[in-house]
């Protein structure tokens, strides 16, 4: 049973080929940028948890190899075991190098160098308490002034000698730096970057993270660096706010390090729920369920996808949100013996509520508390609602789909406040009088009450949730 999709293949000949958010227009241009910055640079990529910025910065690090650069991928969730992120930046660049430049001499000895350097810089960050092993209280230009006012007697000289040899290694390790920029150049082509890509940044701990972007900016201020810094910047400023306190300017104290943000712009509505039907194999286990039985309706598949794409798209749920949501959608369906009717509206409305985070909603629905009025008036306050209704009802008329959209939630849901209150609502009968009366009669009340007398399965579906309501996905 699959209860997460698969890792994305990201073929080296094509890495956009899997890219189903359509963010294979944006390379071109982040490209240019890093290939025609000047100096030192650093660029933050920036989106919200789950929506898809370590797979977009997996795609792009192909296509900046591909133009020439030499570029690493650093998680730095993965990496903050280590007592300083300079080991893991030095590391990463170091093997990236290496399997890059196999069989250059040059390189292989400047990379040794380096490597030393790198090591005597270490040996400072740890003994002395400038700026750079400060978390941002000190100017690494003006720490000296600072030390010299503060410091006193013998140990003061021993800490004021160790500070100014301090100082020299980190101007030895730009330099060192500097020379292998020029040792991966090729002669015949445009300047080589060096391109480091971060990610996660924002899930490290506070220290770490801070640390990291302290070593960027006094460290690697070289021509030919770049980093890339994959990043949440509203979690990265909480991280930042838990060291130096909640009142303190996080936004301003970000700008220092970054010269760069890009916003990566939201998917368009409903296109990654389809990909996930696919990545789960929701299409396929909905065809198997009817070819062993062929009682089982086909447009069942076509139910789950039209109308929970159409509530999770006017949610705005995360990528990561939705991942969660289709999981959940397999295992149900997986669970549902083939015999049985999987009443994949009312299981797509139920299964919504069920993970949306109102989980009051879905208490007050199987409590019988809310109207089919009351359910489309939380629906339609949902962020892209509008959005998703025309694209959703656009979608339906073009394939001919029979029926009224919102009518038929309308109709299902009815039917399940039926079956809750074990007689005919209030607003069933409502329906019914107005089809009663010819005046006031029409095509849609015809629809809805049709609708809810074949019946929705709400407490059915409700069990086969309860089912595996235990079960968590993080």
């Amino acid at each position: 049973m699959q209860i997460r999709p698969s890792v994305l293949e990201i073929p080296t000949d094509d890495p956009f080929k899997n890219d189903c958010l359509s963010r294979k227009e944006l390379e071109p241009t982040l490209t240019q940028v890093v290939t025609w910055a000047v100096g030192s640079f650093v660029l933050a990529v920036d989106g919200s948890w789950g929506s898809g910025k370590t797979t977009f910065l997996n795609m792009w690090e192909v296509k900046l190899n591909e133009a020439g650069h030499l570029c690493l991928y650093l998680n730095a969730w993965k990496s903050d075991f280590v007592e300083d992120p300079l080991v893991a930046v030095v590391g990463e660049l170091s093997i990236a190098i290496k399997k890059s430049r196999p069989d250059n001499g040059n390189v292989d000895a400047t990379i040794k160098k380096f490597e030393e350097t790198a090591k005597s810089v270490l040996k400072r960050l740890i003994t002395i308490g400038v700026k750079i092993a400060t978390h941002g209280a000190l100017d690494i230009d003006t720490a000296s002034e600072k030390i010299l006012s503060d410091l006193a007697g013998e140990t003061a000289q021993d800490l004021i000698k160790d500070y100014c040899k301090g100082k020299s290694d980190i101007d030895d390790f730009r330099e060192e730096l500097s020379s292998l920029v020029a040792a991966i150049q090729k002669s015949d082509r445009e300047p080589v970057k060096i391109v480091i890509i971060i990610d996660e940044l924002d899930r490290c701990r506070p220290t770490y993270a801070v640390q990291l972007l302290e070593r960027i900016k006094h460290l690697f201020d070289v021509e030919g660096i770049v980093f890339v810094l994959g990043i949440d910047r509203e979690q990265l400023s909480h991280s930042i706010k838990a060291l130096y306190g909640s009142e303190f300017d996080a936004t301003g104290y970000l700008k220092r390090f970054i010269d760069l943000d890009y916003r990566l712009p939201e998917p368009d509505l409903g296109c990654y729920c389809s990909s996930l039907f696919e990545k789960f194999e929701i299409n396929s286990l909905i065809a198997r369920r009817h070819s062993e039985n062929n009682d089982n309706n086909p447009d069942d598949l076509i139910d789950l996808n039209f109308y929970l794409g159409y509530l999770i798209s006017s949610a705005q749920m995360s990528l990561r949100e939705q991942e969660q949501i289709i999981s959940r959608l397999r295992v149900v369906l997986q669970t549902i013996p083939v015999c049985e009717n999987p009443f994949p509206v009312t299981l797509s409305i139920l299964l919504f509520l069920h993970n949306y985070s109102n989980p009051e909603i879905y208490k007050s629905v199987m409590a019988g508390k809310l109207t089919p009025d009351d359910f489309l008036t939380f629906v339609e306050a949902l962020p892209k609602e509008k959005e998703a209704f025309l694209l959703f009802s656009d979608s339906a008329n073009r394939k001919n789909y029979s029926g009224f959209f919102k009518g038929k939630m309308k109709g299902i849901f009815l039917s399940g406040l039926n079956e809750l209150l074990n007689t005919p609502s209030p607003e069933m009968q409502a329906y019914i009088q107005r089809i009663n009366s010819r005046d006031n009669s029409s095509n849609e009340d015809r629809h809805i009450v049709q609708i809810a007398r074949e019946g929705a399965g709400f407490q059915k579906t409700a069990q086969r949730l309860n089912l595996i309501s235990n079960f968590e996905r993080y």
